[in-house]
């Protein structure tokens, strides 16, 4: 006896994010709200942070700082101030999307991803 839901073969996850996230090796947090939340993954487009715990709920806009310090890192630490509109909260956590930083605060996030996203793939 065949149970159909059992026996179908399992789709394969589609990749929708343009960028892949970058996983954080150290002490970094993103701070929401005056509260410190760690920081799990990151890209040029966002962030998801958790546990969160807070008053935010999706859609609304915020400004958050996002401090990437990875251990014993070359790079350096990234510190910068983002607007950002929250996409979702959940178990995981908090994510959110950057809405058009300055232009210094973008080459920055850019130059810092990509030297971090090229040092992964070594």
């Amino acid at each position: 006896m065949k149970i159909p839901f059992l026996s179908r073969p399992r789709t394969p996850e589609v990749e929708r994010r343009r960028q892949p996230r970058l996983r954080v090796r150290g002490d970094s947090f993103v701070r929401i709200e005056g509260r410190d939340v760690a920081l799990i993954n990151w890209s040029e487009d966002g962030f998801l942070a958790g546990p969160y715990a807070g008053g935010l709920i999706p859609g609304q806009k915020a400004t958050v700082r996002m401090v990437v310090q990875d251990y014993h890192d070359k790079d350096g630490k990234l510190d910068v101030e983002l607007a950002s509109v929250i996409k979702r909260i959940d178990g995981r956590g908090i994510a959110g999307r950057f809405l058009a930083p300055e232009r210094y605060k973008r080459l920055a996030l850019q130059a810092y991803y990509a030297a971090k996203l090229r040092r992964l793939k070594t």
